[in-house]
């Protein structure tokens, strides 16, 4: 295996910190493969949180912007890449190959005869404007109106199902039913958000992978709700669970960065359901 790439992270919160480089580690088996590491100047490219004044001026004080990804509101003129949050592992593991990619030797052609056809990641074309731009102003991609504020509540614990599959959310919901939640159901990142801001959830259950209508998955939407900007001003946030048929340690982490409070595989298994609603205060109805 080819050693790792150096990275430092500039910036960040110690969470979001250990979880990238939790990420990083996961990902070791892979080429490149990138490893966290304290002091900027051992780092081959950093990776800069562009929220914080003082790590995007210590990234143009060493002089590092070409070998830098950012992270947030915008970049510097001359950094290297950019996409918005939530932080995307996937994304900036992206970043980090084309970066890798312009260091590394350049492929010996096969012996002829052989058959053998590699496939090498390509370092960006010159002339290609930088940075690149991921999960870019998602509220005006999605194009969602400023709803009026919701009316009130009757008490209760309410719980809303966002998933592509009618099935999926029927099941989620026969899973809920005796917990005497009350459930909506949303197919799409839109109208979850639309219904968000209608009315108060104390639950949200979130599929990842929404499908093409929906313009953020459960990841980005995840990341929204927790931020508050799917919400109406000063309403509670509520419970998000992701439920996906890829819960790896890797999607996990994904999660955790996105702010989720809970993950659950597919299938759903009930004990674990069960653990994260009583970890909330939750408890199953009496039978009747």
């Amino acid at each position: 295996m080819s050693q790792p790439f150096r990275v430092h992270l500039l910036g960040f919160s110690e969470f979001e910190r250990t979880a990238l480089g939790s990420y990083f580690r996961l990902a070791s088996n892979r080429v490149p493969c990138f490893q966290q590491v304290a002091n900027a100047a051992d780092a081959h490219f950093l990776v800069v949180d562009a929220d914080q004044p003082g790590a995007v001026r210590a990234a143009q004080a060493a002089g590092r912007l070409a070998q830098a990804v950012f992270i947030g509101a915008q970049a510097p003129d001359g950094a290297a890449a950019w996409m918005a949050r939530p932080i995307d592992p996937l994304h900036v593991l992206r970043e980090l190959d084309a970066l890798a990619a312009a260091l590394m030797p350049a492929p010996r052609p096969a012996p002829a005869g052989n058959g053998a056809v590699r496939t090498v990641i390509q370092p960006p074309r010159p002339g290609q404007p930088p940075p690149r731009r991921f999960n870019d102003t998602a509220e005006e991609r999605i194009g969602v109106p400023q709803a009026a504020p919701p009316p009130p509540q009757p008490a209760g614990r309410n719980a809303l199902l966002v998933d592509d599959s009618e099935v999926a959310l029927r099941f989620l919901e026969s899973k809920l039913q005796p917990y005497g939640l009350r459930t909506a159901r949303a197919g799409t990142s839109v109208q979850a958000i639309e219904m968000l801001r209608q009315r108060r959830f104390d639950f949200v259950f979130l599929d990842i992978e929404l499908g093409q209508q929906s313009p953020l998955d459960g990841i980005a939407l995840c990341h929204q709700i927790k931020r508050a900007q799917a919400l109406p001003a000063g309403q509670p946030l509520p419970v998000v669970t992701l439920v996906s048929a890829h819960a790896t340690d890797i999607d996990r982490v994904r999660g955790a960065l996105a702010g989720a409070d809970a993950y659950l595989g597919k299938p759903l298994d009930d004990r674990a359901l069960a653990q994260v609603l009583v970890d909330h205060g939750v408890k199953a109805a009496a039978p009747a």
